[in-house]
């Protein structure tokens, strides 16, 4: 008997990684894509098949089969290719980069083109992977999923890629980000030694992330008088962070804190004990840390470039990033503006509901079809 049900492939071992965007977007679509009342099943290609954000995934539509990585050669060589063929996969979705051999319907989603753009943020190693893999992935994709329009816009400029093949398909903030009370909202914070009133940012912590400017720029914040809120930085560390830490030893103020990787459950609890949340990051293609603070009501200042704009819109300032007099500016008037403050967080809740995971799995799903259904004509 021939097997009636679609079987969509997800390589899922980006899920496996906290603090990472890829990990970010990879656990809330497999969540939202089985939520929705879809024909199609799902097999998860894991680096880790044990890993614990499986465990409410697996029955019914979904299933997990361990793919060998080998740092990802392995997996992007040969592994991964085996496994769907193994497993009679109809089509295939992946990030970034495809695995050779593989012949069906190919689905590949481009976060951003940051590795052309802001080399000099990546490894050698990496870089190198990224220049070489990605445009050849994008060549044989049936489709391309962008989490923005400019990384769509990106990808047809740069590579030459048919517009009709490239879908922009916006991320969303998880469920939790929301408004948090306050007492609880003080009472996770001390586990950190951290009071509410503090400037917030968050992210994966390397040279584009633009931290430099952002510090300097809250010392001059500082030496005003008018405030003393700390500036509160988490996330993993990441390619270029020593030279992040040189850059707070050399602004002189001893009012940063680095928190570290700070896990998912906790962090609404520090958006909305912030002040104001800082995003000054030089490139993005899509900036989800600024829609988990706007979904937090919190009032948020970030780049006037790439991504950005395209997210905030006017629900947050928009700053030249690469002018500490201009991040210096936005940081001031968020924090001694209470109506301003105030304005910000407003706009950024209403703004924030125009996203759903729900809706990127619809949209999703819809990618897969039309993958399945040009690969059958």
């Amino acid at each position: 008997m021939s097997r009636t049900v679609t079987q969509i492939g997800i390589d899922s071992h980006g899920a496996e990684r906290d603090g990472e965007g890829n990990a970010t977007y990879t656990r809330n679509l497999l969540t939202a894509l089985l939520n929705e009342p879809a024909a199609e099943r799902f097999v998860l290609f894991a680096g880790d098949a044990g890993h614990p954000f499986y465990r409410h995934l697996l029955g019914g539509r979904a299933s997990t089969v361990a793919v060998t990585q080998g740092g990802g050669i392995a997996r992007l060589g040969w592994s991964l290719a085996r496994a769907a063929r193994r497993q009679s996969i109809d089509a295939l979705h992946v990030q970034y980069a495809g695995p050779l051999g593989y012949r069906r319907p190919l689905v590949v989603t481009v976060h951003d083109l940051s590795f052309l753009h802001y080399p000099e943020s990546f490894p050698r190693g990496l870089r190198l992977a990224l220049r070489v893999l990605v445009p050849r992935t994008i060549a044989r994709a049936a489709r391309v999923i962008a989490v923005s329009e400019f990384t769509r816009q990106d990808i047809i400029a740069r590579y030459g890629t048919a517009p009709d093949k490239v879908r922009a398909i916006s991320e969303s903030a998880g469920i939790g980000f929301h408004p948090m009370p306050a007492a609880r909202t003080a009472e996770v914070l001390a586990r950190y030694g951290v009071t509410p009133g503090f400037v917030f940012s968050l992210g994966r912590l390397n040279r584009r992330k633009n931290l430099e400017r952002l510090i300097v720029a809250h010392a001059r914040v500082l030496a005003e008088g008018k405030t003393d809120a700390p500036l509160v930085v988490g996330g993993k560390p990441d390619h270029g962070f020593p030279d992040t830490l040189r850059a707070a030893r050399r602004s002189g103020t001893d009012r940063v804190r680095w928190v570290g990787l700070i896990p998912d459950a906790d962090l609404p609890y520090f958006f909305s004990g912030a002040a104001c949340f800082v995003y000054p990051s030089l490139f993005e293609g899509f900036g989800l840390p600024v829609l988990e603070a706007m979904s937090c009501g919190t009032p948020v200042v970030t780049s006037d470039r790439t991504a950005l704009p395209e997210l905030a819109g006017a629900a947050g300032l928009l700053v030249d990033p690469e002018s500490v007099d201009a991040l210096t500016e936005a940081i001031r008037r968020v924090l001694t503006d209470e109506s301003l403050a105030a304005e910000l967080g407003r706009r950024g809740l209403e703004r924030s509901r125009r996203f759903s995971w729900s809706e990127t799995a619809r949209r999703t799903l819809t990618v897969y079809r039309e993958a399945l259904g040009q690969a059958a004509a």
